[in-house]
């Protein structure tokens, strides 16, 4: 393969990690707004002349944001934060939440392999920059 095709194929590769971080993003979204809250009060259905309209309660802490706050505990207080096996043990209450993490985690990695993909980049056009001179 030479540097032309290495070229196309490491900005193809940052393309479609940007596009897949967006969609995780999006997927996260849309699990979260379906949670119906550690109470169970967060989604609630309102019809009005025969439609129905969901309303979300934002201040309604959902399972997600439970699982990922921490615990304080001793004096002073410290932050304990829960292990992957109990995020998910907790968030097997919640589909919606449980798919919010699993999104979460994959973002994560899609992240870091943008960050590969740009140092890719970056390094064939230093390469490219050095043969020029």
């Amino acid at each position: 393969m030479n540097a032309e095709e290495k070229a196309v194929k490491a900005c193809a590769n940052y393309v479609r990690l940007r596009m897949e971080i967006k969609r995780l993003t999006s997927a996260i979204g849309e699990a979260i707004e379906y949670c119906p809250g550690v109470t169970g009060k967060r989604r609630r259905a309102e019809t009005y002349g025969g439609t129905t309209f969901w309303h979300v309660d934002d201040r309604e802490p959902t399972h997600l944001k439970e699982a990922y706050s921490p615990d304080l505990q001793g004096f002073p207080p410290e932050a304990v934060y829960m292990e992957e096996a109990d995020i998910r043990e907790y968030l097997a209450v919640c589909p919606h939440c449980l798919a919010a993490h699993n999104a979460i985690q994959a973002r994560k990695a899609a992240r870091k392999s943008l960050g590969a993909a740009k140092r890719a980049i970056t390094m064939i056009g230093r390469r490219a920059l050095h043969q020029a001179e």
